[in-house]
């Protein structure tokens, strides 16, 4: 059963839209007309999509931000359906109260992104700058619920409607920036930290340093065979990235060339999806990012296709355009630093769209919510509070039947973690999400 939706214009954006809500997320295949007679005379579904109403079928008043190009400031007029708020409300009587197709484009396009904003020292857009949390609804998917608002204004004029049946999905990433704490960091970077314990009179540091080189007791970043029973225990397969830039003020890990860093890349590798964390450097020097990709490409044997921004680095859309030409499909870094919250207002993998040369791309986006550095050194929250809050996404997500994606990393998740108990909460997590 195909859906005809009537528009007076056609524009990338309204396409892109268009197969995100309908093809992509509700599963449905539908065609676009102009022609008024044609839409009249259709004997299915139909939806009106235009500036004026014909007959009694299921009408939305578009919003011109679907059949504009380029950037302008935009009023996004609020108001709640449904319990959940809602962008671009309508002034003029329609079957609902608002232009979900528009407000679904406005978020997951990171419109507000790409206008001027004040960014944080690193030039990262913050969450609280978004209108999500300024509206209070950064921790709602809001575009899955935009798409059960069309869907439910569809059956209601059409019962015999069928749709797709999306189900939940919880994916478990790693984020491996330094995957040892004293082993395999060379020789002065060894003395230098060494050095600055003395200087400092940090006991701990030295005695917990002897201990791990001597083969006492482990490294407190190795939790790797924690990591593999947790996946095993729980059946999850989880995504690796791995950080393998060189040395620099926001790049601290292992040297690449370390044998004991690409011995465990291959196990991983072996037992699970793995793909690249770009280095901090990399944002600046382009040249580098191809470097860092050659380098995983040996290790692995394996082409890359995957990465996550370290530190979250995203502008728009010159990342993903960088990703992009350089081979990898999936990217993993649609997500706040500094907050909780759907950044894109969506919980459901979906390609990205280039405002500036207004066309869909061949990159594909995963969403996350929560992270657990987040949790930790921006929040300063108890492993237990950490814990519910986290939880509370993951209803969120469970009410529309989207996909949660968490990010841990492997020096926080330990025993000897400066994030006190958060070892045990985090198991605790991957229970409940796998629920």
């Amino acid at each position: 059963m195909i859906l005809l939706i009537y528009t007076s214009k056609v524009s990338s954006r309204l396409y892109y839209i268009l197969n995100l809500v309908f093809r992509e997320m509700m599963e449905i295949e539908y065609e676009i007309t102009n022609e008024v007679q044609t839409f009249q005379n259709y004997q299915g579904p139909k939806l009106n999509y235009s500036s004026k109403v014909f007959n009694d079928e299921p009408f939305i008043s578009a919003h011109q931000i679907l059949f504009e190009s380029g950037i302008h400031q935009q009023r996004t007029d609020t108001t709640e359906y449904q319990g959940i708020p809602v962008l671009f409300a309508s002034n003029q009587p329609a079957s609902l109260p608002y232009d979900p197709l528009a407000a679904a484009f406005f978020m997951v396009s990171r419109y507000e992104e790409y206008l001027p904003f004040r960014g944080d020292s690193y030039g990262r857009f913050r969450g609280e700058r978004s209108i999500a949390y300024k509206k209070s609804f950064h921790f709602i998917p809001v575009v899955n619920h935009y798409v059960e608002h069309i869907k439910q204004l569809l059956h209601h004029y059409y019962p015999s409607m069928r749709f797709g049946a999306r189900s939940y999905q919880f994916i478990l990433t790693y984020d491996i920036d330094i995957a040892y704490s004293f082993l395999e960091k060379g020789a002065m970077r060894s003395q230098g930290a060494l050095l600055k314990a003395l200087i400092t009179g940090d006991k701990d540091f030295i005695e917990t340093r002897k201990k791990v080189l001597t083969g006492k007791m482990p490294d407190p970043y190795d939790t790797f065979d924690y990591q593999f029973y947790l996946n095993n225990k729980y059946q999850v397969y989880p995504i690796y990235f791995f950080h393998l830039g060189d040395y620099g003020t926001n790049d601290k890990s292992i040297p690449w060339t370390s044998e004991r860093l690409q011995n465990l890349i291959r196990d991983i590798n072996n037992r699970y999806l793995t793909g690249l964390h770009p280095s901090f450097a990399s944002n600046s020097k382009f040249k580098l990012l191809g470097l860092e990709i050659d380098r995983l490409n040996a290790i692995t044997g394996k082409p890359t296709i995957r990465s996550r921004q370290h530190y979250i680095m995203l502008k728009f859309p010159d990342t993903y355009n960088i990703l992009t030409s350089i081979g990898i499909n999936d990217d993993y870094s649609m997500g706040y630093h500094n907050i909780l919250g759907f950044r894109a207002g969506i919980c459901t993998p979906f390609h990205f769209y280039d405002i500036n040369r207004e066309e869909q791309t061949s990159l594909r986006i995963h969403p996350f919510c929560a992270m657990d550095s987040t949790l930790h050194h921006q929040l300063n929250l108890t492993s237990e509070t950490a814990l519910e809050e986290v939880k509370q996404y993951v209803d969120e997500v469970r009410k529309v039947n989207g996909t949660f994606t968490f990010i841990a990393h492997n020096n926080l998740i330990g025993a000897q973690s400066e994030f006190a108990g958060w070892s045990t909460q985090f198991e605790e997590l991957i229970k409940y999400a796998k629920e």
